[in-house]
């Protein structure tokens, strides 16, 4: 009669070792699932906001190439009596500046 206690006993402490470590395994799964869930959101609202700042950038690139285009054809419509092409090399010398300071590593 002994032998049937302790092998009760052993399926009751290992019953309750096997509910342990599948409470702790769901519990697990459940916080890494939802760490995916908010990684995964994050990433999306990420990509989202990029692909915004992407079109933007573009067609501010896209603006100003017709505004400094605009401004070489008025200059040169003006200058054009003093010296033809003057109003296109003023303004990509203008351009380059602008690029050269904008690029510069120092910061005031």
């Amino acid at each position: 009669m002994p032998t049937i206690k302790t092998t009760k006993t052993k399926r009751k402490d290992a019953g309750t070792g096997s509910d342990w470590k599948s409470l702790v395994q769901g519990f697990v799964g459940n916080v890494l699932e939802q760490m995916s869930e908010n990684v995964s959101h994050k990433i999306h609202a990420w990509l989202k906001v990029l692909k915004r700042k992407t079109i933007g950038a573009v067609m501010m690139f896209f603006g100003l190439a017709y505004l400094l285009i605009g401004l070489s054809m008025y200059l040169n419509s003006i200058l054009a009596k003093i010296l033809p092409g003057l109003g296109y090399v003023t303004v990509g010398i203008l351009a380059v500046l602008i690029g050269v300071l904008i690029s510069s590593d120092e910061v005031k």
